[in-house]
């Protein structure tokens, strides 16, 4: 039953990407650079995140994606966010991070992770997906403004970096 249940959830992902890839996209969220330690402290990245429909749905149309240096050439790298205290994400046991992205490095040890528009729905609106593959603006909860730690870390080496990212009203 799970195996079906995760079919189905890959087949929905693969079709909201789709119908959002024709969207012409906003101004784009760069998360960068992410660099290996020892790097210092990462500055805080100031994002927009609104809070009120249709408002909410720009975050579809946006591309979404880290950026990052020093890992090992076609190395996977996967993106989390940390989940403070109190915050619920759907389908995140309490205290756990959350996937958000993943990619490869390059020859180089650099790469680029691109978020999906699942992603973008289940985590940052904590929002559902109807029967018919298309977001529901109703169940939309955004996340509380405010600071989130990002961590990326090389699957083969555990090599790991982190972003912060504060995201505000807008307008602020």
């Amino acid at each position: 039953m799970r195996k079906w249940h995760f079919l189905v959830f890959v087949a929905l992902a693969m079709a909201l990407l789709g119908a959002c890839q024709s969207a012409p996209p906003s101004q784009d969220w760069t998360i960068s650079p992410l660099r290996v330690p020892p790097a210092p402290e990462p500055p805080v990245v100031r994002v927009a995140l609104p809070t009120t429909l249709p408002d909410m749905l720009v975050i579809l149309r946006t591309r979404i994606y880290f950026t990052g240096s020093g890992y090992q050439p076609k190395e996977m790298v996967v993106v989390e966010m940390d989940v403070p205290p109190g915050l619920e994400i759907p389908a995140v046991k309490p205290g756990d991070p959350v996937g958000v992205a993943f990619g490869y490095a390059d020859e180089k040890g650099e790469f680029t992770a691109d978020v999906t528009p699942p992603t973008k729905i289940m985590t940052f609106l904590r929002g559902d997906i109807s029967p018919t593959l298309a977001p529901d603006p109703k169940s939309f909860k955004p996340i509380p403004h405010g600071v989130y730690t990002f961590r990326v870390t090389g699957v083969e080496s555990g090599r790991t970096a982190l972003s912060k990212i504060e995201f505000h009203p807008p307008g602020k």
